[in-house]
């Protein structure tokens, strides 16, 4: 990955209908998405992710702003003249036509001469590792192979962009997982720029380098999977990636490094920068691994009552009422010292880990 720019969306809106029935899919969304990198758009499903892939690819044509590919505006080209590429969620092969045939079609549209039509069939076989079947209709194939002649398809131009709409949704899970660990190897063996999309959170943080967190046609975050999940922007961020608890404080201090809030419970935490004013109401998140539980409740944060306990294999999950009435989720791993004989209607203690509360804009 470099800090070179691949594709710019500049002030890009995109509305639908007309007067009363319109809608804006896209509402001055603004990204730079840098070159060899693994890029995705986060978000529930209408927030937008879809149709900013679209005006990326040329499917749709912005209604207002400039889609920029490495500084060039490209929103008045039409898709074919793009050296961009599209992998379908529903992956669009010709079932009567071999793996071979299929990565090769796009080639031999555009008028390739058929040696090299053929040793680029052959390199995007091996990328994909796919020699083997190169000979067999892509409807006597299984799921995940068809999802990677798809893959071999779409790179076979050499595009210098590669947009992937939601491709891995059809798979069972295990085949999901398979399949996300060789995009990844096929970003990085090429050198592509890839942007993926995603309603899938883990997903997302597995992937990318960046992601962008969209909602109602806005962009809410952009950053490293560490950064999104560590320190949200706000609370819709916070709320949809991974789990959290979402607290009322008090904050007292503010300074360029650090705030201090005061809890419900009457104790002071240290969080995380913000720009809110202090002595004023605000919403903390933090995530249920950030807390561990106690017996000592002199030394806890705050205290409630073990209401449902969730097993999950790896860890357990307690849900804890707390004093205040307050909802809270502890996750505690089902190994070593960790492992501990709580018990439903038992009283607790939770403490907080210094620094692992955020304070959210709403």
């Amino acid at each position: 990955m470099t800090d070179q720019v691949a594709i710019t969306a500049d002030q890009v809106s995109k509305i639908f209908g007309h007067g009363k029935d319109q809608v804006a899919a896209l509402d001055d969304v603004s990204v730079e998405i840098r070159e060899n990198e693994f890029f995705t758009l986060l978000g529930p499903s209408g927030c937008g992710k879809t149709t900013l892939l679209r005006l990326i690819a040329g499917f749709e044509h912005p209604s207002a702003g400039r889609i920029l590919l490495h500084g060039e505006e490209i929103s008045h080209l039409p898709p074919y003249q793009r050296p961009v590429n599209t992998v379908f969620q529903n992956y669009a092969l010709f079932p009567h036509l071999t793996v071979a045939e299929n990565i090769g079609f796009g080639l031999a549209m555009q008028d390739k001469p058929q040696t090299e039509i053929d040793a680029t069939v052959a390199e995007m076989l091996q990328l994909v590792q796919m020699e083997s079947l190169r000979d067999r209709r892509t409807d006597q194939i299984s799921g995940g192979q068809q999802q990677r002649v798809a893959l071999a398809r779409a790179l076979a131009p050499h595009p210098r962009v590669l947009l992937l709409d939601e491709p891995l949704s059809a798979l069972d899970y295990k085949l999901r997982k398979g399949m996300q660990i060789e995009l990844k190897r096929l970003q990085l063996e090429t050198g592509i720029t890839f942007i993926f999309v995603t309603h899938d959170q883990e997903e997302a943080l597995t992937m990318s380098d960046r992601l962008a967190v969209m909602n109602r046609g806005k962009i809410l975050q952009v950053g490293s999977p560490s950064d999104i999940y560590d320190r949200p922007s706000e609370r819709f961020v916070a709320d949809f990636i991974g789990d959290t608890n979402f607290l009322t404080a008090q904050l007292l201090e503010a300074s360029a490094d650090s705030s201090v809030v005061k809890l419900s419970s009457g104790k002071t935490l240290t969080s995380h920068a913000t720009d809110s004013a202090v002595n004023q109401t605000v919403n903390i998140a933090v995530r249920p691994e950030q807390a561990t539980l106690t017996e000592n409740l002199a030394e806890a944060d705050l205290q409630g009552t073990v209401t449902h306990i969730r097993y999950s294999g790896t860890d357990s999950h307690f849900h804890i009422e707390l004093d205040t009435k307050e909802d809270f989720v502890t996750k505690v791993q089902n190994s070593g010292a960790n492992r501990r004989d709580w018990k439903s209607g038992q009283t607790v203690g939770i403490r907080i880990d210094p620094g692992a509360i955020q304070i959210l804009r709403d």
